[in-house]
């Protein structure tokens, strides 16, 4: 901030009755201003960024007055008549042209005599003064060191730099390079000087009352920040000639307040250390020499010719004095800078620079405007750059007024609020209506709180009274009383455990699962026999699709119990079981708070669902995961007192009946799974897919879409092949989407059928009545037919206006209520096997077997898919290279995208077949030599667990014996390096699989024979289980009838000629 002259700070601080000592400039012109009500100071326009952004300077409109400390002179403002009498002073330097000079001293007497100097005037620098900058004396004279000009009073007269008669230049002269924006004639501006040569100049140039330099625009804003220019193309080629306002020293820089004269172009540019002699340099400025600074030779740019009474030029300049008094009107900020004079809306092109001065501008569009000589084309894009600023201060007071209106509403509001609390305070009613409804709730719901939920709601609840309606702190409170009543305290459902009524609803929702129903009955006739069915935790586990979820919303129903369900896919955070603490914001109870509140009491079944499916990875909140917080749910020990982070109050738990669902039981915590009482939900067979199919699912589809049974006839043979061919899963949740999709294609078939008889009825119905109207009308006359015609046009368009539905019919529509489609009795469809690919696509199951007969080294595995459905895995080596050839090594290489498990079990049948071989077969020395390349084909699909080593073991056999095993035997069961064959799972599925490909016989591990008991017939049918404990079984069943002799013999004349291949290569060595 620069601090006011002497005497101007003595007239404000005397008149005003202020401390001078602690006077700004801004706070002395402000008192002057707001009691003249006379823009006396200048301020920069506070809608723009400054100049520079180091140095924001405020400096004075009057200028003269100020610098030469003559505060008396501004009470006094001659018009400006009498001014135009007055005899110009006598100059202290003579014009080497005397009219330049009568011109000049003219407009500086006229400047003088109004003793107000507004900077923004032209000030001499209008286009008709060729000459040198023509600044009149009073607006300039020299600062000294404390910011001012008023060395000498009494002499204020500054010389300016003239122009050369024959080069038409100005004299050498200072040259800054301006890195944010140039400056535009007719407008004051600030900037810093940092550079200790620069500083000496500029000093020296006021002492020797010279104060003029030019400025250039860096075209490189990244640079850093410099004074000097360094080479000419570092700048753009037109600045502005400037003059020194007044000076600040601090620190080591300069703030400098300049006034930007005229436009003018660069014709020679001296960087610093580079100082050489040039034209009129010694006449003025011979002393910039002495400086290590950038100086330049400048000849003066005009604007093009132009009329200022020509038509486009005044409405351009009548539109822009619009914009800006709209501007001034509604951005009070900007009322003050652009404040302008009179001489300068007689000058459009000062006019055009000087509003171009006082908008938000970016650098690069003020140099446009620097270098746009054309007058009209500046004018115009000057008001394009007003316009938007006028548009972003409507905006912007527009903001300010939207908040302000908010801001005094919510004002109000709060107050009105504060009254009415304190008049209840004053009758002695603290109550508050919003705890009411939790009264009610409690009452209609007839909950019995525990004494610690008790507590906690009349705590709450004095909160909420004493909160004010506006504070935040309510919402908060009024939210935890909301989840607090919303839990079913004390209210139970009544069980039933009728076993008859069980029985039906399991056998009506579900066909076959014979063990999975008889152990729900078991569960439900344990609890009418001790009274309730507490402490137990179910888990259904099978593959996907079996109707685990059913089962559980049979169970509830057999039980008279509410059904809730909570997914656990994903669960990672143990707050989403346990729910956030209310310091959170937007803080909630957790899923099983939530549920309580969907069941209504407070004993419903909850399933979990997806129960294996929990990240046990994460460790969120450092609470151990949602694994953890199951812990505590589940066990019965402690969900007697489950505490919510929300409610933090105790909630029992122990008369929900929890029951899980998982497909895979391996994947569920241990501790988890001994807390629960696992039932087998295995796949559907065939046989009672087909059966759901028929008995459910056709029924339950065509009920759906709105067909009768005998609209669409699916046979039980079309579902057999659909079945077969389409779906092999071990759920029946992909054979319902099937059959959707066949409803879905046979509904739009009979659509179709009844539009096409409706199209042909109508074409027959029209047909007819031409045919009748023909027969019976006369033809009428032509004055007639020239009416009907007219008529039947009108009619026409009123016919074509009634089509179209009005606005009070389309909103009157009840969408929710349509006419079912009639459809006639004799259409009918049939879905047969041979057409069924119409409705549902190609066959996806196209292939039984891979191999009709096995070759050698080639066996039938099987596998349990994790869809829950088995399959035949086979297994295929082979003998990379002939033995005889003697290259290869000896040894085994396993690929198909093996397990790590499995590829130990290929080892461990590899290490078994040869020491076998050795001891059964000693001549056949197939594994010493024998380079072997296992393959399990689909090397897409992952594939583990060690039930294949028997059918490695066998493959390996039947390449070492090149005997073929025989493709009706299927194999499963894990083998050991001394022969031993060890139990496996998925027997029923393996059965399945096997079955399917055509497999009759199945060696299986003896071990599991309670599992092939339990199986049932209609699976077992048709197969011959063999049970074996050792390969030796296995190896007599796949290869009967072979003897020993016919073991050694298989790879002798191999071995034979690798034998003699030796010899020869041995006596080639020798020779």
């Amino acid at each position: 901030m620069i601090r006011c002259g002497s005497k101007f700070r003595q007239v404000v601080t005397r008149k005003y009755q202020l401390n001078c000592s602690l006077v700004s400039l801004r706070t002395a012109t402000t008192y002057v201003r707001s009691a003249n009500q006379l823009p006396i100071s200048y301020t920069f326009p506070q809608i723009l960024p400054s100049i520079n952004s180091e140095s924001r300077i405020i400096i004075p409109d009057n200028i003269h007055s100020i610098l030469f400390d003559t505060p008396e002179k501004q009470e006094e403002q001659p018009p400006p008549q009498e001014d135009s009498d007055k005899k110009p002073k006598k100059e202290r330097a003579p014009r080497k042209k005397k009219e330049k000079s009568d011109d000049v001293d003219d407009k500086s007497t006229s400047v003088e005599s109004k003793q107000t100097i507004d900077p923004n005037s032209p000030a001499g620098s209008t286009p008709a003064s060729a000459g040198a900058p023509s600044v009149p004396p009073s607006s300039a004279p020299p600062p000294d060191h404390n910011n001012n000009f008023d060395k000498d009073p009494e002499d204020q007269s500054i010389p300016t730099p003239d122009l050369n008669e024959e080069t038409g230049l100005y004299p050498p002269l200072i040259a800054i390079r301006m890195t944010h924006r140039p400056p535009l004639p007719g407008t004051n501006f600030a900037f810093t000087a940092t550079d200790p040569e620069m500083l000496r100049a500029l000093d020296t140039a006021i002492e020797r009352r010279e104060p003029y330099f030019v400025a250039f625009l860096s075209r490189n804003s990244d640079l850093p920040d410099q004074d000097n220019i360094d080479n000419k193309e570092s700048v753009h080629d037109v600045g502005v000639l400037c003059q020194l306002v007044t000076t600040s020293a601090d620190l080591g820089k300069l703030s400098i307040v300049g006034f930007a004269h005229k436009r003018v172009k660069i014709s020679t540019l001296f960087p610093a250390n580079n100082k050489e002699e040039v034209d009129g340099g010694e006449l003025a400025n011979s002393f910039l020499k002495d400086f290590n600074i950038s100086t330049a030779v400048v000849e003066p740019v005009e604007d093009n010719p132009f009329t200022k009474t020509s038509t486009d030029i005044e409405l351009l300049v009548d539109e822009m004095k619009r914009t800006i008094a709209e501007l001034q009107r509604t951005n009070p900020d900007a009322k003050a800078s652009l404040n302008l004079t009179k001489d300068i809306f007689e000058d459009p092109s000062l006019f055009a620079d000087c509003i171009a001065g006082r908008v938000h501008i970016p650098p690069n569009k003020a140099q446009g405007i620097l270098e746009t000589l054309d007058v009209k084309y500046k004018l115009i894009k000057v008001t394009e750059l007003a316009k938007i600023e006028l548009e972003a201060s409507r905006v912007k007071l527009g903001a300010i007024r939207e908040l302000s209106k908010r801001a005094e509403k919510n004002h109000t509001n709060a107050f009105i609020k504060e009254y009415i609390v304190e008049l209840r305070k004053q009758i002695g009613d603290s109550s508050n209506n919003k705890s009411q409804k939790f009264e009610e709730r409690i009452k209609q719901n007839k909950l019995k709180l525990t004494d610690e939920a008790n507590e906690a709601y009349n705590t709450e609840k004095e909160k909420l009274a004493i909160a004010g309606p506006g504070d935040m702190e309510s919402s908060m409170h009024e939210r935890y009383l909301d989840w607090l009543t919303s839990i079913p305290w004390g209210v139970y459902s009544k069980d039933s455990f009728n076993i008859k009524k069980s029985k039906e609803i399991l056998e009506r929702d579900h066909y076959g699962l014979k063990d999975v129903k008889e152990r729900i009955l078991e569960f439900i006739s344990r609890g009418k026999v001790s009274g309730n069915i507490e402490g137990k935790i179910l888990c259904l586990t099978g593959p996907p699709g079996t109707g685990k979820t059913s089962i559980a919303k049979s169970i509830a129903e057999s039980l008279n119990r509410s059904y809730v369900r909570i997914a656990l896919g994903g669960l990672h955070d143990v707050h989403e079981l346990k729910g956030h603490r209310r310091t959170y914001v937007g803080s909630i109870p957790g899923r099983i708070i939530y549920a309580l509140k969907q069941a209504k009491t407070s004993n419903p079944l909850m399933l979990l669902d997806e129960i294996d499916k929990l990240d046990l990875n994460s460790r969120s909140g450092g609470g151990g995961g949602g694994a953890a917080a199951l812990l505590e749910i589940l066990d019965p020990e402690q969900n007697n007192g489950f505490v919510d982070n929300f409610i933090e109050v105790k909630v029992d738990l122990s008369k929900i009946l929890f029951v899980c669902t998982s497909n895979y039981i391996e994947n569920i915590p241990a501790p988890l799974r001994d807390r629960m009482e696992i039932i087998d939900v295995s796949g559907y067979t065939k046989n009672e897919k087909i059966e759901i199919a028929t008995k459910y699912l056709v029924p339950k589809e065509s009920k759906k879409v709105g067909l009768d049974k005998d609209k669409v006839v699916i046979p039980r043979e079309t579902i057999d092949r659909m079945i077969d061919k389409y779906c092999r899963e071990s759920g029946v949740r992909n054979v319902k989407s099937l059959i959707s999709r066949i409803f879905n294609k046979a509904t739009l078939k009979i659509v179709e059928q009844i539009e096409e008889r409706e199209e042909k009825s109508v074409k027959e119905a029209v047909k007819e009545e031409v045919k009748n109207v023909e027969e019976i009308v006369v033809e009428p006359k032509l004055e007639e037919t020239e009416v009907k015609t007219e008529q039947s046009k009108g009619e026409q368009n009123k016919s074509e206006q009634s089509a179209e539905p009005s606005k009070e019919a389309i909103e009157t529509v009840d969408t929710t209520t349509r006419e079912k489609l009639i459809i006639p009795e004799d259409i009918k469809l049939e879905i047969t096997p041979e057409n069924l690919k119409d409705y549902i696509g190609p066959e996806i199951y196209t292939r039984e077997r891979v191999y009709q007969t096995l070759p050698p080294g080639v066996a039938s595995g099987l596998a349990f898919t994790s869809s829950g459905n088995g399959e035949v895995l086979y297994i295929e080596s082979i003998l990379t290279n002939s033995i005889s050839s003697g290259t290869g090594h000896a040894g085994i290489r396993v690929t198909g995208r093996l397990s790590e498990v499995m590829k130990e079990s290929a080892s461990i049948a590899h290490a078994f077949a040869k020491q076998y071989i050795v001891k059964e077969f000693p001549e056949n020395r197939f594994f010493e030599v024998g380079e072997i390349h296992l393959h399990c084909p689909g090397g897409a699909v992952p594939k583990d667990g060690p039930s294949a080593g028997v059918a490695f073991t066998s493959c390996l056999m039947s390449l070492a014996l090149q005997r073929s095993i025989p493709a009706n035997i299927a194999m499963t069961g894990e083998i050991t390096v001394t022969g031993k064959v060890l139990p496996v799972g998925g027997l029923k599925e393996k059965t399945l699989g096997a079955k399917r490909y055509g497999c009759d016989t199945i060696i299986y591990p003896k071990d599991i024979q309670n599992e092939l008991e339990e199986m049932p017939e209609e699976v077992k049918e048709g197969v011959k289980f063999i049970p074996v404990e050792w390969y030796q079984e296995v190896f007599d069943v796949l290869f009967p009838g072979l003897t020993k002799q016919e073991g050694n013999d298989v790879w002798k004349d191999e071995f034979k000629k690798l034998e003699e291949n030796k010899k020869k290569k041995k006596k080639e060595e020798e020779k």
